[in-house]
């Protein structure tokens, strides 16, 4: 069974479709490389993060908003 987890800036999935978009782009990556029969038994957890909790080489991460790169 797949089981995709994503840590993400709480702030990414402010738009009422981002989850459903990315769980479903998720699920057809796994299944363009692993075949149909997995998609059914593929599971994706997104984890929103605060980006105040959010730190890259010991120093916070600034917020998406500030973040030019759209990562």
């Amino acid at each position: 069974m797949p089981f995709i987890e994503v840590k993400l800036y709480e702030q990414r999935l402010a738009e009422p479709s981002a989850a459903s978009r990315l769980i479903t782009a998720l699920t057809d990556a796994a299944v363009s490389v692993l075949g149909e029969n997995a998609r059914a038994h593929t599971w994706v957890v997104l984890t929103p993060v605060p980006s105040k909790l959010w730190g890259i080489s010991g120093a916070s991460e600034p917020a998406p908003e500030d973040d030019h790169d759209g990562a």
